[in-house]
């Protein structure tokens, strides 16, 4: 039988994963139905591929770092917030599996999830 530990972090990896994936899917029907107003038009898209990105985003203002999150009522940068989700799942199932080593005695277990949650986060916020 699996320790505990993995049974927590196997539940938040699913959840999550199951959570971006319908957020992805569903962000994805919101830009090609047009509900919302794209950033980019589509028909401009194959045009602007060909720019480096520092040209790309002089041309288009496409977001860079987190300032997409000031974006989220255009259609093609609402799906960022489930490619978001999905990338800060594993720190959230290092932070869930804290309190279950911690109980047990592993503290320098506990310790080493939460340093690499710390690590997550920082690395995600841009601040290094």
């Amino acid at each position: 039988m699996p320790p505990p530990e993995h049974e927590i972090c196997a539940r938040w990896l699913e959840l999550g994963g199951r959570v971006g994936m319908a957020l992805l899917a569903a962000s994805f029907a919101i830009y090609a139905s047009g509900l919302l107003p794209p950033l980019v038009p589509a028909q401009e898209l194959t045009r602007l591929w060909a720019l480096s990105v520092d040209r790309y985003v002089a041309a288009t203002g496409a977001p860079t770092g987190w300032e997409w999150a000031r974006m989220l009522a255009k259609g093609d940068v609402l799906n960022l917030l489930g490619i978001a989700l999905l990338a800060s799942v594993t720190a959230a199932a290092c932070a869930a599996i804290v309190p279950a080593l911690w109980r047990d005695g592993r503290r320098l277990q506990a310790a080493f999830a939460m340093l690499q949650v710390i690590v997550l986060v920082i690395a995600a916020s841009g601040a290094i």
